[in-house]
């Protein structure tokens, strides 16, 4: 079984907090609470990420797979209109730590190409 939605976010301040708010609430709605916490720390990196390195407002997306072998898979994304690839830094120094977190965090993640322009930054936790 999958599920899949999509928040739409300001270029303001409190994209961040409103996109947290909203996984949170999809989430317990779709009866994964324990994936929350993982994907609360995505999503922010992903759309600071977002706000900090483009001139797009970016679109969030939760996408879940339910598969009761493995286990639910809940799919974060972030896309923005910039066609820069999402990369980890080699520095490691702050700012740059988001991806490297994100990549921590998650069970895989990665940065795909959009066929109209920009890019979609994705990660899944289980």
């Amino acid at each position: 079984m999958r599920r899949s939605t999509e928040l739409r976010l300001p270029r303001t301040l409190d994209a961040a907090r409103r996109a947290r708010r909203f996984t949170t609430e999809v989430c317990a709605k779709w009866r994964v609470p324990g994936l929350a916490p993982d994907a609360i720390v995505i999503v922010t990196e992903l759309v600071e990420n977002t706000l900090r390195h483009t001139r797009a407002a970016p679109r969030l997306g939760l996408k879940l797979h339910r598969d009761h072998l493995k286990g639910d898979q809940l799919t974060v994304s972030v896309t923005d209109d910039d066609p820069n690839e999402a990369v980890i830094r080699e520095s490691g120094h702050p700012p740059g730590l988001g991806l490297l977190l994100v990549a921590q965090t998650s069970e895989q993640w990665g940065c795909d190409r959009e066929p109209a322009g920009g890019k979609t930054v994705w990660a899944t936790v289980r």
